[in-house]
């Protein structure tokens, strides 16, 4: 008879892992929709451990989606229309600023903002890091995915709005399109900034290279080293050699003496 103390000893943590694992794939059959789309779900949370700025690329997220579902069921809770307005709204001002001013910077090392001058035209200013490609390549899929899908997605409900001419509901989405877009017109052309400063630099990097290798080629070049690498050579000047010669470098970059 087996001793009760060993029948109630706990499982390691590998152990209850791989039961659960087991419970799991006896529940639900692979090959099934259910476990399709829960296998699906957690590859899609997974992108918060492969970001370099976790907190970043939640928040980038979670304000956006919370005014969308607000917008979408709110009604389900509450028939009070200014409330549902003005929670949406709020919603979607916290995520034009979180957006603007920390996401961007964090997750793809970007950064915009506009001003009207004094003559009233508009004056944008970028900013970004010199080198992308130290841009961890998840958090710059969030951000773009998060910042572009919305824009679809509140397009889709403003002509729903139109076709049902349902005009209260059509001022929300007018909102939430306008912001959208601001971050997405700033973000673009920052992003567009950004890569010709980088061809730019490549550019620049490249013709200097080219202009060294044009003057290194060039007969002044190969006069001037001949005459350093001459009057370094002993004998040059009519010492112990006696040739009274100096060096001088061929076309192959080689001294000759």
């Amino acid at each position: 008879m087996k001793d009760p103390e060993e029948e109630l000893s706990f499982l390691s943590e590998k152990e209850l892992n791989d039961h659960m694992e087991q419970d799991y794939a006896e529940a639900v059959p692979i090959g099934s929709p259910l476990k399709n789309q829960m296998t699906s779900g957690i590859n899609e949370i997974s992108f918060i451990k492969k970001s370099a700025h976790p907190t970043a690329a939640i928040f980038h997220l979670l304000f956006k989606t919370a005014a969308l579902l607000i917008y979408l069921f709110g009604g389900i809770f509450t028939s009070n229309y200014v409330f549902l307005a003005v929670v949406v709204i709020l919603l979607l001002a916290f995520d034009f600023w979180t957006v603007k001013n920390v996401t961007g910077r964090l997750l793809v090392g970007l950064r915009w903002w506009n001003y009207v001058r004094e003559d009233g035209s508009n004056e944008w200013i970028f900013e970004s890091l010199e080198d992308l490609s130290d841009i961890n390549e998840n958090d710059s899929r969030v951000f773009w995915v998060g910042l572009y899908t919305p824009v679809a997605i509140w397009g889709l409900l403003f002509f729903y709005g139109v076709i049902t001419i349902n005009i209260q509901w059509l001022v929300i989405i007018a909102v939430a399109l306008t912001m959208h877009m601001a971050n997405v017109i700033g973000y673009t052309k920052c992003s567009n900034d950004a890569k010709a400063k980088m061809k730019n630099f490549i550019d620049q990097g490249s013709a200097g290279l080219g202009v060294m290798s044009a003057f290194g080629q060039s007969s002044a070049f190969r006069s001037a080293m001949s005459g350093i690498v001459g009057s370094m050579v002993p004998g040059s000047n009519g010492g112990a050699s006696g040739s009274g010669g100096g060096g001088r470098v061929d076309d192959d970059g080689a001294v000759v003496v």
